[in-house]
């Protein structure tokens, strides 16, 4: 506990002095009128005996000085140690833009959703630097290691599903995830989390123990693999310029997300997946990074001070003090007499 003023406590012993120096000459006073009036005309005229020493009444008012003393020096529980500085992150989000990511499940393509959720990123987490990756076959850097969130959001507004050539189609999982940890070294600061964040509809064509294995080996490197998942279960048909993308047999393609393949990416890689369709899904996402959650819970109205319980524990004796002075609670009436309460 640390007083702001501590000056002020000089108060308390002082009021409680000067009190003490009324309330006895008052009582003196009334004393020398009883002596003079006698008794019984006391009892018919005044409230209370006059004899007695008011020794209650003064107990209140030397507490109450002091309550109110205490609080005008300003009474604050002491400051803990500053909390260490949060740990920097480096961050590689890479955003799926094979063809199967213009599948409008989302209320709308999936890749306009991605575009959605880097902007969040990069506004949520403006102290993070942040490499933005693009990947379908290979990986592409759009935008190497920044500390500049404007910069990612802005080129997170180019992105869509034709971005690379039909050459480079599918979806390599293996490749994204050496290219990531390739550019997060580039410009890596000392004592920084490095994690990577893949935004897909999880759909890859290399096999699951490869990709496995690639997140595993980056988290034993200190670089969690998170994912964010991109569609729905039941999935829809892949787009193309002429229509539905047709497999070799003329079947429509259909492309649902693959939530498994997801999950077992970020368990492997140390991470978590979160679904990130929808608003609810992201607002998650945000918050295991430390952002979101961290709002809600520095909300609501601050304590009240110690000065606010002192000064309100000085009204009960105000108070009493003033109903005692007032000649409440004087047993005894009439001729008949009676002592008085102190």
């Amino acid at each position: 506990m640390t007083l702001q003023r501590p000056e002020l406590l000089l108060l308390g012993p002082a009021a409680a002095l000067l009190l003490t120096l009324a309330i006895t000459a008052q009582w003196r006073r009334r004393a020398r009128l009883g002596r003079a009036y006698g008794r019984l005309a006391q009892l018919r005229l005044l409230p209370r005996a006059l004899q007695p020493f008011p020794a209650l009444r003064t107990l209140c008012l030397i507490g109450a000085s002091f309550s109110l003393a205490v609080a005008a020096a300003g009474p604050r529980p002491a400051q803990p140690e500053p909390p260490p500085p949060p740990q920097p992150l480096d961050l590689a989000v890479a955003v799926d833009v094979s063809r199967s990511m213009g599948t409008p499940d989302v209320a709308g393509p999936r890749v306009e959703r991605a575009r959605e959720v880097v902007d969040q990123i990069a506004e949520a987490l403006p102290s993070a630097r942040i490499v933005l990756i693009l990947f379908a076959d290979w990986p592409y850097t759009l935008v190497p290691p920044t500390d500049d969130p404007a910069v990612v959001r802005y080129f997170a507004h180019s992105l869509s599903a034709d971005l690379v050539l039909d050459r480079d189609q599918g979806t390599s999982l293996t490749a994204v995830l050496a290219h990531a940890s390739t550019s997060l070294q580039q410009r890596a600061r000392p004592q920084a989390r490095r994690a990577v964040l893949v935004l897909s509809d999880g759909g890859a064509h290399d096999p699951l123990n490869q990709i496995l294995e690639s997140a595993s080996a980056l988290a034993g490197e200190g670089t969690s693999v998170w994912t964010a998942g991109l569609g729905t279960p039941d999935g829809e048909a892949v787009p193309s310029p002429s229509g539905p993308l047709l497999d070799p047999t003329g079947r429509a393609v259909l492309s649902r997300l693959e939530e498994d393949v997801l999950r077992e990416l970020a368990s492997a890689g140390g991470g978590e997946y979160h679904d990130v369709s929808n608003d609810r899904g992201l607002g998650a996402l945000l918050a295991a990074f430390g952002s979101a959650a961290d709002d809600a819970d520095g909300g609501g109205p601050a304590p009240l001070d110690a000065a606010f319980w002192l000064t309100l524990a000085a009204l009960p004796a105000l108070l009493l003090e003033g109903t005692i002075d007032a000649g409440r609670g004087r047993s005894g009436s009439g001729t008949r007499g009676g002592g008085a309460s102190a």
